[in-house]
């Protein structure tokens, strides 16, 4: 049985990101799960837990964050509903429209360092979440 409880998103450090919920389970979940109605469950960044409470022993449990993905599985289907799931559809053309902005000098040089910075962070975050996806989908013969 999972339970709910709010976390912050995969990725670190990003402003406007979606805020995700962390899924508890009481035993190790599957990096993917067969959901019975052509979906499928993606769970990623899994890690152990323990909970520990008054006169009890402490229990162990697993926490992760997971999205729906619709069969045909493919690593691009994955990859969209983990990014879809973590930032706002239209997150990243605003990056790359305030970076094009900087570049072309409609910002002050300070204005512009942080909006380059901001889509470069963006872009290492994506690319290490993708990288998991990526890993994943190899050890699971997904293309």
């Amino acid at each position: 049985m999972a339970q709910v409880i709010s976390a912050p998103a995969f990725v670190s450090s990003l402003k406007n990101k979606k805020t995700m919920e962390r899924v508890i389970y009481d035993n190790k979940p599957e990096v993917l799960t067969k959901v019975g109605d052509g979906s499928y469950r993606y769970a990623w960044d899994i890690q152990p837990i323990t909970i520990e409470m008054d006169d009890m022993e402490p229990i162990q449990q697993y926490t992760a964050y997971e999205v729906v993905v619709w069969s045909p599985i493919t690593a691009n289907r994955i990859t969209q509903a983990v990014i879809n799931a973590v930032w706002p559809l239209d997150y990243e053309q605003k990056l790359v429209n305030e970076y094009n902005a900087s570049i072309l000098g409609v910002y002050s040089e300070e204005v512009a360092k942080g909006k380059i910075e901001e889509y470069k962070s963006f872009l290492v975050e994506r690319s290490a979440l993708k990288a998991h996806i990526d890993e994943d989908c190899a050890k699971l013969g997904i293309k």
